[in-house]
Protein backbone atom coordinates (compact mmCIF):
# COMPACT_ATOMS: atom_id res chain seq x y z
CA UNK A 1 0.00 0.00 0.00
CA UNK A 2 1.56 3.71 -0.97
CA UNK A 3 2.59 5.83 1.69
CA UNK A 4 -0.20 8.78 2.26
CA UNK A 5 1.34 10.80 4.56
CA UNK A 6 2.46 14.00 3.56
CA UNK A 7 6.67 14.31 2.98
CA UNK A 8 8.55 16.30 5.32
CA UNK A 9 9.70 19.44 3.23
CA UNK A 10 12.52 22.25 3.72
CA UNK A 11 9.73 24.30 5.14
CA UNK A 12 9.71 22.40 8.55
CA UNK A 13 12.47 22.88 11.57
CA UNK A 14 14.67 19.62 12.14
CA UNK A 15 17.26 19.21 15.03
CA UNK A 16 20.30 20.64 13.70
CA UNK A 17 22.54 19.27 16.92
CA UNK A 18 22.04 19.21 21.27
CA UNK A 19 23.34 21.34 24.26
CA UNK A 20 23.18 21.06 28.02
CA UNK A 21 24.37 23.97 29.13
CA UNK A 22 23.55 23.04 33.15
CA UNK A 23 24.48 18.98 33.03
CA UNK A 24 25.23 17.94 36.35
CA UNK A 25 26.48 14.41 38.09
CA UNK A 26 23.46 14.18 39.83
CA UNK A 27 20.86 12.16 37.85
CA UNK A 28 17.56 12.46 40.02
CA UNK A 29 18.01 15.54 39.22
CA UNK A 30 16.06 18.00 37.12
CA UNK A 31 18.25 19.47 33.90
CA UNK A 32 17.68 21.10 31.03
CA UNK A 33 18.42 20.07 27.03
CA UNK A 34 18.48 22.09 24.14
CA UNK A 35 17.54 20.54 20.83
CA UNK A 36 18.90 23.24 18.27
CA UNK A 37 16.34 23.93 15.43
CA UNK A 38 17.20 24.99 11.71
CA UNK A 39 14.85 27.10 11.90
CA UNK A 40 11.74 29.33 13.71
CA UNK A 41 9.14 27.18 13.77
CA UNK A 42 6.18 29.29 12.72
CA UNK A 43 2.52 29.46 13.87
CA UNK A 44 1.06 25.97 12.16
CA UNK A 45 3.94 24.07 13.65
CA UNK A 46 3.86 25.38 16.82
CA UNK A 47 0.17 24.55 16.80
CA UNK A 48 0.99 20.54 15.92
CA UNK A 49 3.91 20.98 18.86
CA UNK A 50 1.59 22.14 21.38
CA UNK A 51 -0.97 19.50 20.92
CA UNK A 52 1.40 16.90 20.70
CA UNK A 53 4.24 17.77 23.55
CA UNK A 54 1.98 16.33 26.67
CA UNK A 55 1.94 12.71 25.13
CA UNK A 56 5.35 13.05 24.99
CA UNK A 57 5.89 14.12 28.50
CA UNK A 58 4.12 11.68 29.55
CA UNK A 59 5.73 9.25 27.89
CA UNK A 60 9.51 10.49 28.59
CA UNK A 61 9.37 11.65 32.18
CA UNK A 62 9.78 15.31 31.18
CA UNK A 63 9.34 17.63 33.31
CA UNK A 64 8.37 20.72 30.98
CA UNK A 65 9.19 21.32 26.85
CA UNK A 66 8.97 24.79 25.30
CA UNK A 67 10.03 26.11 21.71
CA UNK A 68 12.08 29.34 22.07
CA UNK A 69 12.50 31.14 18.60
CA UNK A 70 14.96 28.49 17.48
CA UNK A 71 15.89 26.06 20.73
CA UNK A 72 13.78 23.07 21.79
CA UNK A 73 14.44 23.16 25.60
CA UNK A 74 13.68 20.07 26.91
CA UNK A 75 13.56 19.60 31.37
CA UNK A 76 13.69 16.39 33.09
CA UNK A 77 16.06 14.03 35.20
CA UNK A 78 19.15 13.45 33.77
CA UNK A 79 18.97 9.61 33.73
CA UNK A 80 16.00 10.60 31.64
CA UNK A 81 17.78 13.03 29.34
CA UNK A 82 20.41 10.45 28.57
CA UNK A 83 17.66 8.18 26.80
CA UNK A 84 15.35 11.14 25.19
CA UNK A 85 17.61 12.29 22.41
CA UNK A 86 16.81 9.77 19.95
CA UNK A 87 12.98 10.09 20.72
CA UNK A 88 13.09 13.95 20.34
CA UNK A 89 14.26 13.43 16.76
CA UNK A 90 11.32 11.45 16.20
CA UNK A 91 9.10 13.56 17.98
CA UNK A 92 9.88 16.64 16.14
CA UNK A 93 9.65 14.63 13.00
CA UNK A 94 6.06 13.83 13.95
CA UNK A 95 5.21 17.52 14.57
CA UNK A 96 6.57 17.99 11.00
CA UNK A 97 4.13 15.81 9.80
CA UNK A 98 0.90 17.11 11.95
CA UNK A 99 2.01 20.27 10.27
CA UNK A 100 2.34 19.42 7.23
CA UNK A 101 -1.52 17.63 7.44
CA UNK A 102 -2.98 20.42 9.02
CA UNK A 103 -1.72 22.80 6.20
CA UNK A 104 -2.89 20.68 3.40
CA UNK A 105 -6.49 19.69 5.23
CA UNK A 106 -7.07 23.37 6.82
CA UNK A 107 -7.96 21.08 10.25
CA UNK A 108 -7.33 23.38 13.42
CA UNK A 109 -5.08 21.81 16.07
CA UNK A 110 -6.74 20.72 19.74
CA UNK A 111 -3.94 23.18 21.75
CA UNK A 112 -3.09 26.70 21.59
CA UNK A 113 -0.04 27.19 19.45
CA UNK A 114 1.19 29.96 22.31
CA UNK A 115 4.05 29.42 24.42
CA UNK A 116 3.27 28.30 27.85
CA UNK A 117 3.34 31.38 29.78
CA UNK A 118 2.34 33.63 27.36
CA UNK A 119 -1.18 34.54 28.22
CA UNK A 120 0.14 34.29 32.29
CA UNK A 121 -1.84 37.85 33.35
CA UNK A 122 0.37 38.31 35.92
CA UNK A 123 3.61 38.53 33.33
CA UNK A 124 2.03 39.72 31.02
CA UNK A 125 0.69 42.86 33.46
CA UNK A 126 4.52 43.30 34.35
CA UNK A 127 5.26 43.36 30.87
CA UNK A 128 2.79 46.19 30.26
CA UNK A 129 3.96 48.16 33.55
CA UNK A 130 7.59 48.46 32.49
CA UNK A 131 6.03 49.42 28.81
CA UNK A 132 4.01 52.33 30.01
CA UNK A 133 6.91 53.86 31.90
CA UNK A 134 7.48 56.80 29.90
CA UNK A 135 11.95 57.15 30.66
CA UNK A 136 12.70 53.13 29.81
CA UNK A 137 13.69 53.99 26.77
CA UNK A 138 16.29 56.84 27.10
CA UNK A 139 17.63 54.96 30.27
CA UNK A 140 18.74 52.13 28.16
CA UNK A 141 19.79 54.11 25.58
CA UNK A 142 21.98 55.91 28.87
CA UNK A 143 23.03 52.89 30.08
CA UNK A 144 24.70 51.80 26.37
CA UNK A 145 25.87 55.10 26.55
CA UNK A 146 27.83 54.38 30.21
CA UNK A 147 28.86 50.79 29.78
CA UNK A 148 29.78 51.40 26.02
CA UNK A 149 28.06 48.32 25.15
CA UNK A 150 25.47 48.10 22.91
CA UNK A 151 22.60 45.89 23.75
CA UNK A 152 20.60 46.55 26.87
CA UNK A 153 17.30 45.60 28.26
CA UNK A 154 14.82 44.85 30.81
CA UNK A 155 14.17 41.61 31.29
CA UNK A 156 11.17 40.20 33.85
CA UNK A 157 13.09 37.08 35.80
CA UNK A 158 10.88 34.61 37.21
CA UNK A 159 11.55 30.58 38.47
CA UNK A 160 10.81 29.53 35.06
CA UNK A 161 11.11 32.44 32.68
CA UNK A 162 13.51 35.07 31.17
CA UNK A 163 11.43 37.54 29.36
CA UNK A 164 12.54 40.78 27.51
CA UNK A 165 10.27 43.44 28.91
CA UNK A 166 12.01 46.69 27.09
CA UNK A 167 15.27 46.70 24.43
CA UNK A 168 17.68 49.26 23.67
CA UNK A 169 19.25 46.90 20.66
CA UNK A 170 22.29 48.68 18.43
CA UNK A 171 24.02 45.72 17.92
CA UNK A 172 20.89 44.09 16.12
CA UNK A 173 20.82 40.79 19.12
CA UNK A 174 17.31 40.75 17.54
CA UNK A 175 15.37 40.06 21.06
CA UNK A 176 12.07 41.70 20.90
CA UNK A 177 9.93 42.93 23.85
CA UNK A 178 7.62 40.46 24.75
CA UNK A 179 10.40 37.28 23.98
CA UNK A 180 12.37 34.95 26.07
CA UNK A 181 15.54 33.44 26.09
CA UNK A 182 15.55 29.85 28.12
CA UNK A 183 15.91 30.79 31.55
CA UNK A 184 18.62 28.46 32.45
CA UNK A 185 20.79 29.76 29.47
CA UNK A 186 21.02 33.27 31.43
CA UNK A 187 23.45 34.49 33.89
CA UNK A 188 20.03 36.62 35.10
CA UNK A 189 19.00 33.03 36.60
CA UNK A 190 22.09 32.75 38.72
CA UNK A 191 21.53 36.65 39.56
CA UNK A 192 17.97 35.73 40.69
CA UNK A 193 19.21 33.24 43.23
CA UNK A 194 22.25 35.57 44.76
CA UNK A 195 20.76 38.98 43.84
CA UNK A 196 23.96 40.10 43.58
CA UNK A 197 25.28 42.79 40.64
CA UNK A 198 27.39 40.43 37.98
CA UNK A 199 29.98 42.32 35.55
CA UNK A 200 32.52 42.01 33.66
CA UNK A 201 34.96 43.32 30.96
CA UNK A 202 36.14 40.93 29.18
CA UNK A 203 34.31 37.28 29.06
CA UNK A 204 37.44 35.28 27.70
CA UNK A 205 39.97 36.68 29.96
CA UNK A 206 37.64 36.19 33.17
CA UNK A 207 38.58 33.62 35.96
CA UNK A 208 35.14 32.18 36.29
CA UNK A 209 33.31 33.61 32.99
CA UNK A 210 36.23 32.27 30.76
CA UNK A 211 34.54 28.61 31.06
CA UNK A 212 30.80 29.70 31.51
CA UNK A 213 28.92 28.22 28.87
CA UNK A 214 26.83 31.68 28.98
CA UNK A 215 28.99 34.33 26.98
CA UNK A 216 29.79 31.52 24.32
CA UNK A 217 26.53 30.47 23.61
CA UNK A 218 25.26 34.09 23.05
CA UNK A 219 28.84 35.35 22.14
CA UNK A 220 29.08 38.20 24.45
CA UNK A 221 32.62 39.69 26.06
CA UNK A 222 31.53 42.42 28.05
CA UNK A 223 28.19 41.86 30.35
CA UNK A 224 26.40 43.80 33.22
CA UNK A 225 23.49 42.63 34.58
CA UNK A 226 21.66 44.35 38.05
CA UNK A 227 18.87 42.49 39.64
CA UNK A 228 15.95 45.00 39.89
CA UNK A 229 13.17 44.80 42.61
CA UNK A 230 9.96 46.04 43.26
CA UNK A 231 8.95 48.89 45.73
CA UNK A 232 8.14 45.91 48.38
CA UNK A 233 11.51 44.38 48.00
CA UNK A 234 10.26 41.38 45.79
CA UNK A 235 12.72 40.54 42.96
CA UNK A 236 11.27 41.57 39.74
CA UNK A 237 14.41 40.85 37.27
CA UNK A 238 17.24 42.32 36.05
CA UNK A 239 18.91 45.43 34.03
CA UNK A 240 21.30 43.94 31.86
CA UNK A 241 23.71 45.09 28.97
CA UNK A 242 26.25 43.22 27.16
CA UNK A 243 28.58 43.31 23.37
CA UNK A 244 30.46 41.03 21.86
CA UNK A 245 33.35 43.46 22.35
CA UNK A 246 35.37 44.00 25.67
CA UNK A 247 34.10 47.44 27.83
CA UNK A 248 35.80 49.31 30.76
CA UNK A 249 33.45 48.40 33.54
CA UNK A 250 35.12 50.44 36.73
CA UNK A 251 33.07 50.73 39.80
CA UNK A 252 31.30 54.59 38.89
CA UNK A 253 30.13 52.50 35.95
CA UNK A 254 28.67 49.86 38.00
CA UNK A 255 27.11 52.02 40.94
CA UNK A 256 25.29 54.11 37.58
CA UNK A 257 23.31 50.75 36.48
CA UNK A 258 22.86 49.80 40.14
CA UNK A 259 21.23 53.33 40.28
CA UNK A 260 19.35 53.28 36.89
CA UNK A 261 17.88 49.79 38.01
CA UNK A 262 16.79 51.57 41.40
CA UNK A 263 14.75 54.15 39.53
CA UNK A 264 13.03 51.10 37.52
CA UNK A 265 12.19 49.61 40.30
CA UNK A 266 10.63 52.18 42.04
CA UNK A 267 7.98 52.56 39.62
CA UNK A 268 6.90 49.52 39.54
CA UNK A 269 4.00 48.57 41.11
CA UNK A 270 1.96 45.32 42.99
CA UNK A 271 -1.36 45.81 42.41
CA UNK A 272 -3.02 45.88 39.11
CA UNK A 273 -3.31 48.32 36.23
CA UNK A 274 -5.30 50.91 35.81
CA UNK A 275 -7.36 50.80 33.15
Amino acid sequence: MPNTQPPIDASQPTIQGFDMPSAAGDAAVDQVMIAMLDMVPDRRWMGAFVEQSAAFRDAHAVVDMRVNQQNLVVMAPLAALRGVARELRAFVHRVGRRSMESRITGAPFEGDARPAGETDPAILADLQRVADLPGVPALLEAVTRQTGMRFAAVARVTDNRWIACAVYDALEFGLLPGQDLVLETTICNEIRQHRQTIAFDRASGHPIFATHPTPAMYGFESYISVPIYRPDGEFFGTLCAIDPEPARLDAATVQAIEMFARAIGAELEQGPIAA
